[in-house]
């Protein structure tokens, strides 16, 4: 048996790790170019890459901020509203099409 080494998508495609999006999120995280972090983080990101296609907000609780002008409290608190506000609406959807 052979193993391939690298990254595959959920239905088992390879996935060439250049093609996948990085946020501007990314762009001010000290883990960027850390290469213990390269796999999380391209990991994260790939598993947000439909999401990030339709303009949704990219999350990462591992986010470190690069620059001691950005409000880390800030971006977590921000990152957190738009996950309630999501989950809200998938809740709220689910029980909609239960009433069906």
């Amino acid at each position: 048996m052979t193993i391939k080494s690298g990254y595959y998508s959920d239905d088992g495609e390879e996935v060439d790790p250049l093609t996948v999006p990085m946020p501007a999120l990314c762009n001010s995280c000290l883990k960027k170019n850390d290469a213990k972090e390269e796999t999380p983080c391209l990991l994260n990101r790939m598993d947000q890459i439909e999401e990030m296609k339709k303009g949704e907000m990219f999350l990462c609780i591992a986010y470190e901020p690069n620059d001691s002008s950005i409000n880390k409290k800030k971006v977590y608190h921000d990152m957190e509203k738009y996950w309630a506000e999501q989950n809200r609406k998938y809740l709220a959807k689910q029980k909609k099409e239960k009433k069906k």
